[in-house]
C-alpha cells in the first residue's frame, strides 16, 4: 500500500478550505435561509471532504460528513427545511470536525470522540421528513430492466496535482454518487499496489443525471485538468462483460485529441495558481534582502570609482550596470513582497460565526459588516494581527453594542452594526473597527483607573479628554463590573497595544457617546524590508523606520526649553519632550559637542509625540530587517539590525519602546 503521509499537509489546507466554505454557508443558511445554490455548495464540501478523509484514512472526519452528506441530499431533495434546530446540529458538526482537525495537524491522530455527533446526525436524519405533496411515487426499477446507455469517462489530473491516488478516489465516489459505474480502469487497488503516480484513469458508467451536469461535477473536484466523454455506441454489455477503455496502448482506436477552441468557462474559473511551501518563500525573501544589500554595496562603489577615476567609459558602463541592477533588485524586491502578500480575507473568515456565537450568548442583535476583504497584508503580519483584532471585535459586541431594549429607548435599531473594513493607504494598510453603540465615556474611564491606582488624583485632574481615553490602554484598567468569560479580566486592550506596536502598527481610538467608538490601525505591509531613516548618534549608524516618523526638524539650542525639567519644542502647536539618542542608548558624546544646528526626528505613537535628538541626518533607504537571534536576546530600545552599503552593521530604533523607557510619558 501506498504511505500517504506525504500528502498530509495538502489534505490540511483542502480541509480548512472546505471547513471555512461550510462554515460560510451555515451562517448564510441562518441567516438568508436555504437557497438551492447554497445547499449544493455545501453539500459539494461534506462530500469533498468525504472523499478525501476516507482516502487520508481519517474515519472520524469521513464519518461526520458521510452524515452531514445525508442530511443536506434531503436539503436537496425538498424533503427537509431550515430549522435553527438544523443550524444547531450543523455548528455543532462543524466545531467537531474542527476539533479533529487541529488534532490531525497537531499529531495526525483523531483523538476526539465523534460517535455522539455521529449518532445525533443520524437521528435527525431519521426523524419524519416533509414530503412534497406534489410528489410522485417514486418507481423501483433495476438495472437489468433497463436498457444501459453507456458511456466512457476518461478524466485527467493536472500535472501540479501532489495528491493523485486521493484525488482520484474522489472522483471515483463522485462518479459513483450520480451513475452506475460497471467498470474503472485501471482500478484503484491496481494504482495502490503499482504506481501510485498515475494521473489519469476511466470509468465506464451509466449516469444517473444529465451527462452535461456530470461534467460540471467532475470539473468541480479541484486538480482536475480536463475530461473527455464518449457514448458507447455498441449493444449494452451481458453480465460479467464490459467494453475496453479507448487507450492507445491496448490497440483500440486512439482518444481524439483534445480540441483547440477557447476554454470552457468551468476552465476559464479555474486559478492558475501552485501551492509553494512557506519555508520556501521564506528562503527566497532573504536572498532577495541579500541581494538588496549587495545591491546597496554596488551603487556606493560606482560613486567611489566615479569619485576616483573620473568620467570614462569604464566608469560609464559601470554606472550603467549599477542603475540596471538596481532597477532589477527594485522589482525583484517588489515581486517578492508580493508574493508574500496574501488577502485579509484569511483573517476576515474567522469573525462571523465569533460575532454570531458572541451576540447569541450576550442576547444583542448585532450585524456584522466586513470591507476590502481583497485587501493584501504580509502573511506574518495577518498572523499577528488576528488576536488583537479579535480583542478588539469581542469588545465591540460585548461594551460598545447595546442590548435591543436600550437601542430601543434611544431611537436606535435594535440591531447594532460591527464594521471591520481594510484599505491601503500610500504604503501602509489601515484597518477601521467601528461600532454604532453607545460610546466610551472617558470621565467613567479617569474615574475607574484612579479607584485601581492606575493614576493620582492629580493626574486625573489634569487630564483631558483623549488623555482619559487613552487610560483602556493602560495594564489592568477595566470598568466591567464583573468578570466574565468575555471581558473584565483587567486584560486585553493593553495587549492589544502592544502586539500591534510589536509589529510596527499603530492604534488610535475616537469615540462619541450614544454614536460609537472606533479604532484605527496603521500597518506597514510588510515586516521584511522597510525602509528606513539613517542617523548618525553617539559615534555610530542606526535606523529609524520611516512608518513612525511624524516629522523632521532642525532647530537651535535656544529653541529647545525646559518644562518641569523635560527638554521640549514646540511644533505645530503642542510641546513635544526631546530626549537625545545618544544619551538613551548610553552612548558617549559627540567629541566636537552639539552643533549650532540640531536634527530632530519626531516620532509618534498615537497622539503621542517624542522628538530625537541625533548628530547627523544621513538620509532614507530600503533596508533588509535582520533579527539579532537568541544570543543576543531582547536588547533594550533596539528591534533588529541592518547591513549597510558599506559592510558596517546599523541598529534598528524600537521607537514604540522609547515612550515606555524614556520615562517622559511615566
Amino acid at each position: 500500500m501506498v504511505d500517504l503521509s506525504e500528502y498530509r499537509g495538502i489534505f490540511l489546507e483542502e480541509l480548512e478550505d472546505q471547513l471555512q466554505l461550510i462554515e460560510d454557508e451555515v451562517l448564510r443558511l441562518e441567516q438568508t435561509g436555504e437557497t438551492e445554490d447554497g445547499i449544493q455548495q455545501f453539500f459539494r464540501a461534506a462530500h469533498t471532504l468525504k472523499g478525501s478523509s476516507a482516502s487520508m484514512g481519517y474515519n472520524g472526519l469521513k464519518e461526520v460528513t458521510h452524515h452531514l452528506e445525508h442530511l443536506l441530499h434531503q436539503m436537496r431533495g425538498g424533503e427537509r427545511t431550515v430549522t435553527p434546530e438544523l443550524i444547531r446540529l450543523f455548528f455543532g458538526a462543524l466545531d467537531g470536525m474542527r476539533a479533529l482537525q487541529s488534532e490531525i495537524a497537531a499529531t495526525d491522530q483523531e483523538t476526539t470522540d465523534v460517535s455522539g455527533l455521529v449518532q445525533r446526525l443520524s437521528t435527525f436524519a431519521a426523524e419524519e421528513l416533509q414530503k412534497p405533496e406534489d410528489k410522485a411515487p417514486a418507481v423501483q426499477t433495476s438495472l437489468a430492466e433497463l436498457p444501459l446507455q453507456l458511456f466512457w469517462v476518461h478524466v485527467w489530473l493536472s500535472s501540479g496535482c501532489e495528491m493523485k491516488l486521493p484525488r482520484l478516489h474522489l472522483i471515483d465516489a463522485k462518479l459513483r454518487s450520480v451513475a452506475a459505474v460497471l467498470r474503472m480502469k485501471p482500478e484503484l487497488e491496481e494504482i495502490e499496489d503499482h504506481d501510485s503516480r498515475i494521473d489519469e484513469a476511466s470509468w465506464l458508467l451509466s449516469p444517473k443525471i444529465d451527462i452535461e451536469e456530470l461534467r460540471q461535477e467532475v470539473l468541480s473536484i479541484m486538480d482536475v485538468d480536463r475530461i473527455y466523454i464518449e457514448e458507447v455506441l455498441n449493444d449494452s454489455p451481458r453480465p460479467g462483460e464490459f467494453v475496453r477503455p479507448p487507450h492507445p496502448e491496448t490497440g483500440s482506436r486512439e482518444l481524439p485529441e483534445v480540441p483547440e477552441s477557447p476554454p470552457s468557462a468551468a476552465d476559464k474559473t479555474k486559478p492558475q495558481t501552485i501551492r509553494v511551501q512557506v519555508e520556501r518563500l521564506e528562503k527566497l525573501m532573504n536572498l532577495a534582502g541579500e541581494l538588496v544589500i549587495d545591491q546597496t554595496r554596488f551603487h556606493l562603489l560606482n560613486r567611489r570609482f566615479h569619485q576616483q577615476y573620473g568620467t570614462n567609459d569604464l566608469t560609464e558602463e559601470l554606472g550603467q550596470l549599477a542603475d540596471h541592477l538596481a532597477m532589477i533588485t527594485g522589482e525583484l524586491q517588489e515581486s517578492m513582497i508580493k508574493v508574500r502578500m496574501l488577502p485579509i480575507e484569511q483573517l476576515f473568515n474567522r469573525l462571523p460565526r465569533m460575532v454570531r456565537d458572541l451576540s447569541g450568548s450576550l442576547n444583542k442583535q448585532v450585524e456584522l459588516v466586513l470591507e476590502g476583504k481583497e485587501t493584501e497584508l504580509d502573511r506574518t503580519l495577518i498572523e499577528e494581527l488576528g488576536d488583537p483584532l479579535i480583542h478588539l471585535l469581542r469588545n465591540a459586541v460585548d461594551h460598545g453594542i447595546e442590548t435591543p431594549e436600550i437601542r430601543r429607548s434611544a431611537g436606535k435599531s435594535e440591531t447594532g452594526t460591527v464594521r471591520v473594513a481594510a484599505s491601503h493607504e500610500d504604503n501602509q494598510v489601515i484597518l477601521v473597527i467601528e461600532d454604532d453603540g453607545a460610546g466610551i465615556d472617558s470621565s467613567l474611564i479617569a474615574e475607574s483607573a484612579l479607584r485601581k491606582g492606575i493614576i493620582t488624583a492629580e493626574e486625573a485632574g489634569g487630564m483631558t479628554e483623549d488623555e482619559a481615553l487613552r487610560l483602556i490602554f493602560r495594564p489592568g484598567f477595566s470598568t466591567a463590573p464583573h468578570i466574565s468569560d468575555i471581558s473584565g479580566r483587567g486584560v486585553g486592550m493593553d495587549i492589544v497595544r502592544n502586539d500591534i506596536e510589536r509589529i510596527n502598527g499603530m492604534i488610535d481610538i475616537e469615540t462619541t457617546r450614544g454614536q460609537g467608538t472606533r479604532f484605527r490601525i496603521r500597518l506597514p505591509l510588510t515586516l521584511a524590508i522597510i525602509r528606513g531613516l539613517l542617523v548618525h548618534a553617539g559615534g555610530a549608524t542606526f535606523v529609524i523606520p520611516m512608518s513612525s516618523v511624524a516629522e523632521i526638524v532642525r532647530v537651535t539650542p535656544e529653541e529647545i526649553t525646559s518644562v518641569r525639567g523635560q527638554p521640549v519644542i514646540t511644533a505645530r502647536g503642542q510641546l513635544v519632550p526631546v530626549v537625545w539618542l545618544q544619551d538613551i542608548l548610553r552612548l558617549p558624546a559627540c567629541a566636537g559637542g552639539r552643533s549650532a544646528s540640531i536634527p530632530l526626528i519626531i516620532v509618534g505613537r498615537g497622539e503621542k509625540r517624542l522628538a530625537l535628538a541625533v548628530d547627523t541626518l544621513i538620509g532614507n533607504q530600503d533596508i533588509v530587517i535582520k533579527s539579532l537571534g537568541a544570543y543576543m536576546g531582547k536588547t533594550e530600545n533596539i528591534s533588529g539590525a541592518t547591513i549597510l552599503g558599506n559592510g558596517n552593521i546599523a541598529l534598528i530604533i524600537d521607537t514604540a519602546s522609547l515612550f515606555f523607557n524614556t520615562g517622559v510619558f511615566a
